[in-house]
């Protein structure tokens, strides 16, 4: 081999070894290190944490402000929903007093935390506005011409199930659902249809009767029930059992 030879191996192998060191320098300013990611993953855990905290204090703060709530609720929303509502005077005198007291109860500050959540749940199950409502609609039949004894005493039947707490708020609502105005869809309460039909009416009737049957209301017609006093029975029993 001749020193020309021997001197581009030289250069060759240098230059190799030259490209060799500066891919590993690359390599080396390039490598998968761990980068931001640890960071990134403890931001994200602290995060959570902190939102957990926060959710279970907002929770806390809620559970414990109960009565406070229950006494805006009842006192923004109900007594000015029973104003006007379509209920007969003297119902409707009769469940605003009994509101009213237990509203004072609630400004004294005389009401645990259990008590007024219970007494709330109760009132909530209560068809105390749509108990206007049934009247409105059962007046429709008494008015009418044509005898309709049998589809007045479903009307008895139903409040009677009111009475004995095995008919609700949500079954008397789709009772009225014939005679009611809207889809239903809206946050509002849903008011009555004007004009009420008798055919309308009397499905309402058909509809108290299957709910009346399912609660095992007997069949027969009730001395008159007010709504007073069942609203009485169900405060008393929420201060004194709190919820169901």
């Amino acid at each position: 081999m001749s020193d020309a030879d021997t001197t581009q191996l030289a250069d060759t192998a240098q230059l190799a070894d030259t490209a060799q060191r500066a891919e590993n320098n690359g390599l080396a300013d390039t490598g998968d290190g761990p980068g931001c990611m640890p960071a990134i993953l403890a931001c994200v855990v602290l995060l959570g944490i902190a939102s957990f905290v926060c959710c279970g204090v907002s929770t806390w703060f809620l559970y414990e402000q109960r009565a406070v709530l229950v006494s805006r609720t009842l006192t923004e929303t109900y007594i000015p929903a029973v104003e006007q509502s379509r209920m007969a005077p003297e119902d409707k005198e009769a469940v605003l007093t009994e509101f009213n007291k237990f509203a004072e109860l609630l400004e004294r500050k005389e009401v645990e935390n259990w008590q007024a959540a219970g007494v709330m749940q109760r009132i909530v199950r209560l068809p105390v506005l749509e108990w206007g409502d049934l009247q409105a609609v059962e007046d429709i039949l008494r008015n009418d011409s044509a005898d309709h004894a049998d589809a007045l005493i479903q009307f008895s039947r139903l409040r009677r199930g009111v009475e004995m707490d095995q008919v609700t708020m949500i079954d008397v609502e789709d009772v009225l659902e014939p005679v009611l105005a809207g889809d239903g869809t809206m946050d509002a309460r849903r008011t009555l249809v004007e004009p009420i039909t008798v055919s309308a009416a009397l499905e309402v009737a058909m509809r108290a009767k299957s709910v009346a049957d399912s609660s095992k209301v007997p069949s027969r017609e009730f001395d008159e029930i007010k709504i007073g006093p069942i609203v009485r029975r169900q405060i008393e029993a929420g201060l004194t059992e709190g919820s169901y």
